[in-house]
């Protein structure tokens, strides 16, 4: 599983091995800003795709939005799964709204269910 993360305040791949998840089936990279997003998608090829909410230069919901633009103009192909990970509920939900598979605290990403077919180490 790829996953990629844009997020610039947490090392979200630190977060995750905290929870004790097995990620020997998972690679993470993550992007501490939204700087040429699209081409780092494209480039990346994740099965998911995790977003900030509150991240620089564009938020995670602009990113989003212009995802959802890219795919149906055939620029890109989706990721499996769009998944909304900021500390604001408000904003989560708004990630729903905008098309997001799926959405959580980013300090309780263990709750997901990408991690399910993961055995936990602890």
């Amino acid at each position: 599983m790829r996953i990629l993360v844009f997020e610039d305040t947490y090392d979200i791949l630190e977060l995750v091995k905290n929870f004790g998840i097995n990620l020997e089936n998972t690679e993470i990279k993550q992007y501490w800003d939204t700087r040429d997003h699209i081409t780092r998608i494209d480039e990346y090829n994740p099965d998911i795709l995790m977003l900030d909410y509150y991240i620089s230069p564009i938020t995670g919901l602009q990113l989003l939005q212009d995802i959802n633009e890219k795919v149906s103009q055939e620029k890109i192909q989706r990721p499996k799964k769009i998944i909304g990970i900021s500390s604001s509920s408000t904003a989560n939900f708004k990630f729903l709204k905008f098309g997001a598979d799926a959405s959580v605290i980013k300090f309780e990403l263990n709750k997901l269910e990408i991690w399910n077919e993961s055995i936990k180490k602890k």
